[in-house]
């Protein structure tokens, strides 16, 4: 599939190294009872976002235990409450106010968030600061964490939803690769099947993104970001058309909902609408086991699916899949 520019010169300047995803979001209204859970569903370890980073190091006004951080075998997964977000140095910020639960991001590590920006910019996406300011050569975007850590959003009226880039300072590494994500650690890579995972998660397989504006989404991810599309498949299972686009070390999938799907009401208004994650798995049989005896309902959709419905997720569906759908 071939993705569309815009304006002479968006493609002069390289895109900066986009290395991995940093973390999907999700935010929440308790966030103790989200915390309860994650730790019964995935028997993870969770992380105040306090404790992933020297708070020696951080500015002393950052708010704090408005987070949970979790890493699912290989990515960084991260649950927000918005009413315990804007309290301190984001105190006013909005973005999140009156949301209901479910996805409201997807962020990405970048090696140079300045340059990011302005490519993005130069794609037509515009960013904001954590503030809720426009970033630009008059307003770096230097985050009210650490002046070390530089992070921005995209605005959903360009970008159909917020896409965060977030550039660590080195001096955070080996702390924050300690606490919270391994795959900062020199020479990781992803785990075996652990014996004592009561899903048995092979990895990560896909982000599934709702849109009918997929030369927007491409436009983003693959001309600005220096994604590549693996894929283009039939989803019946969403009756939408998907597209699978590879960035850093994660896929995500933009569905474009067929005429007469359920879905499309959920982009009605031209936003794009992040709904489910996808893991791929040893075994569904023992996925369906363990989920059912903490109390869940999953649906078993065939052979190779099986999902918790976000009525009893948050807002997000999570599906167990077989086999990875972008793949010959």
């Amino acid at each position: 599939m071939t993705s569309t520019s815009v304006g002479p010169g968006s493609n002069d300047i390289e895109a900066p190294r986009v290395p991995a995803i940093y973390h999907p979001t999700l935010g929440v209204h308790d966030l103790e009872a989200a915390r309860s859970w994650f730790s019964r569903v995935f028997e993870l370890p969770t992380l105040r976002w306090e404790d992933t980073l020297d708070l020696a190091q951080l500015e002393p006004d950052y708010p704090v235990n408005y987070s949970f951080f979790m890493f699912i075998k290989d990515f960084h997964f991260v649950v927000l409450c918005p009413e315990l977000h804007a309290r301190g140095a984001l105190a006013g910020q909005s973005r999140y106010r009156g949301v209901p639960d479910g996805m409201i991001g997807i962020g990405w590590y970048t090696d140079d968030a300045v340059a990011m920006f302005d490519r993005l910019a130069r794609f037509g996406f515009p960013a904001h600061d954590q503030r809720g300011r426009t970033i630009g050569a008059d307003n770096p975007p230097v985050s009210s964490i650490a002046k070390d850590i530089l992070v921005g959003f995209t605005f959903p009226e360009q970008a159909g939803m917020r896409h965060e880039f977030e550039e660590l300072g080195h001096r955070h590494h080996e702390f924050y690769s300690r606490r919270a994500d391994p795959r900062l650690r020199p020479g990781w890579t992803r785990p075996g099947v652990a014996t004592d995972d009561p899903l048995r998660i092979v990895r990560s397989s896909h982000h599934t993104i709702v849109t009918t504006d997929l030369a927007r989404a491409l436009r983003l991810y693959v001309d600005a970001s220096g994604g590549t599309v693996l894929a283009e498949r039939l989803n019946r299972e969403l009756a939408a058309t998907s597209t699978f686009v590879a960035l850093g070390d994660s896929v995500v999938e933009f569905a474009v909902p067929d005429p007469g799907s359920p879905l499309l009401a959920t982009v009605a208004d031209g936003q794009d609408h992040y709904t489910e994650i996808s893991l791929q798995v040893a075994d569904l049989d023992t996925v369906d086991t363990h989920l059912r005896s903490v109390g869940l309902t999953p649906q078993r959709l065939g052979d190779d699916v099986v999902t918790i419905e976000p009525g009893e997720a948050f807002g997000v569906r999570w599906r167990f899949i077989a086999e990875l759908p972008y793949q010959a």
